[in-house]
């Protein structure tokens, strides 16, 4: 399965870089109680799980998603560049990060006392976003 890409031009997208993390590794969860660490065993098996998605970008195919990701505390940590409209094979982890980031505040005509405007609530503009094609 190939995780890094090549555009026609030559431009890498995909898995970019694979990087050694300084934390130390611990697959047991050793510092935590027992019911979290086994919460964190399933949530880092399931987050580990390789998804295929198709990365929209609502501002169209002239941005892009640059993206550091890593799994667990002490994982390596990846390097990602997501292009506009192309199919990737990530771990399930990184889908849902993605997809949870809140949309960009949208300013409203309103100001507080200081004279600066006051962003609406849950309104804006989701711009980064995958979705599943398997």
């Amino acid at each position: 399965m190939e995780m890094t890409q090549r555009t026609a031009s030559g431009f890498e997208h995909g898995l970019i870089n694979t990087i050694a993390n300084s934390v130390p590794f611990d697959p047991e969860f050793k510092k935590f109680d027992e019911k979290t660490r086994e919460e964190l065993k399933k949530k880092r098996k399931e987050d580990e799980k390789l998804v295929k998605a198709r990365y929209l970008n609502s501002r169209g195919a002239n941005e892009r998603l640059e993206r550091p990701y890593c799994q667990a505390s002490g994982g390596p940590i990846t390097q990602w560049v997501f292009l506009h409209d192309h199919v990737y094979t990530i771990p399930k982890g990184l889908f849902d990060d993605v997809n949870a980031q809140a949309p960009l505040a949208q300013r409203s005509d309103l100001c507080d006392v200081n004279g600066k405007p006051i962003p609406k609530e849950g309104s804006g503009e989701k711009i980064h976003r995958f979705f599943r094609e398997d």
